[in-house]
């Protein structure tokens, strides 16, 4: 172990499964929304195949800090980094321990790509940090959050009033049985969205598809005037950790359908599905670059909050030594 661990009292090893819970809070603390589910989802696969490599820092007895290093296979070639420490311990060179390990482990790669990271964009010493390992930001995504204080009368109405002025009717759809229809739409649907990280790289839909939480909801808005054509929108939805806070994961227009109020209905839908699902907020991020989803989600009533920075770095091809 390095001299300066040694001196820190600091243990940085794999973590065990009475780890888990530890880990998931600390990461949690640096993303911009809780995405506890999706943490346990992604340490479990890391358990169980090469998905994944996480790391804790360990001093006492007590996980101080914990580290990931995540494929992302709606990116082909990128993994996304994550450190976090506790704040009664920061700045005291627990971080750079564990940066060592993701540094290392992201050398050791081969191939083309990207290392990235989401960080929430109210910890400027956290974005520092990221930037002194050679990642730069690249997108900015701005957090919005509403309280869910109309009565669930007033949201149908709201509903109402916006699907019939996009001619629309919105339906669950099933991903199950239903994925190839979703992806489709769902690949219309990015068609001039800032691309995420700045890999330049397409997404890869069936993967990110399959990234949705299992509890999501998925609305598609369908034509009420051209019966069996395709959807022109859809928006993803799902309950945070104790289900009053719920998140919107994606809200998307058909770029032959924009500006026709579509995106209005869908983000109603929304929020009338989440007000019967007892929850008191529902929050949502999106590009500071997408001026359109700005523009409606102030129009909604939505307020911005936290929200976070992209940053990545390119990978060399043919630089791993492992």
């Amino acid at each position: 172990m390095p001299e300066r661990r040694q001196a820190l009292g600091t243990v940085v090893r794999a973590p065990d499964a009475t780890d888990i819970d530890d880990v998931v809070e600390l990461l949690t603390v640096a993303s911009a929304y809780d995405n506890r589910p999706q943490l346990r989802r992604m340490l479990a696969a890391g358990a169980e195949g090469d998905t994944s490599r996480v790391w804790v820092a360990e001093r006492e007895g007590v996980v101080v800090g914990a580290a990931a290093l995540t494929e992302m296979p709606s990116l082909p070639g990128s993994v996304s980094a994550r450190i976090a420490v506790r704040e009664s311990e920061r700045g005291q060179g627990l971080g750079t321990a564990l940066a060592d390990e993701v540094v290392a482990a992201v050398d050791a790669r081969t191939g083309s790509g990207a290392v990235t990271c989401g960080l929430r964009d109210d910890l400027p010493r956290g974005r520092l940090f990221a930037e002194r390992y050679g990642l730069a930001v690249t997108n900015h995504n701005i957090g919005w959050s509403i309280d869910l204080c109309q009565s669930e009368e007033d949201l149908q109405k709201h509903l109402v009033r916006h699907t019939d002025r996009a001619a629309v009717r919105l339906r669950r759809a099933d991903v199950d049985t239903e994925s190839a229809l979703v992806m489709a739409v769902a690949s219309r649907c990015v068609i001039g969205f800032p691309v995420p990280f700045g890999t330049g790289r397409n997404v890869d839909m069936r993967s990110a598809l399959n990234a949705v939480p299992r509890d999501a909801t998925v609305f598609l808005a369908e034509s009420d005037e051209e019966a069996g054509g395709p959807p022109r929108g859809l928006a993803v939805m799902a309950p945070g950790a104790g289900g009053t806070v719920w998140h919107t994961v994606f809200t998307g227009v058909d770029p032959d359908h924009r500006r026709r109020g579509v995106g209005s209905a869908l983000k109603a839908a929304v929020l009338m599905e989440a007000r019967r699902a007892g929850a008191r907020v529902v929050t949502a991020l999106s590009d500071e670059a997408n001026e359109p989803i700005t523009r409606l989600n102030r129009a909604i009533g939505m307020e911005r909050t936290v929200g976070y920075w992209s940053l990545a770095r390119a990978l060399d091809a043919g630089a791993g030594t492992g």
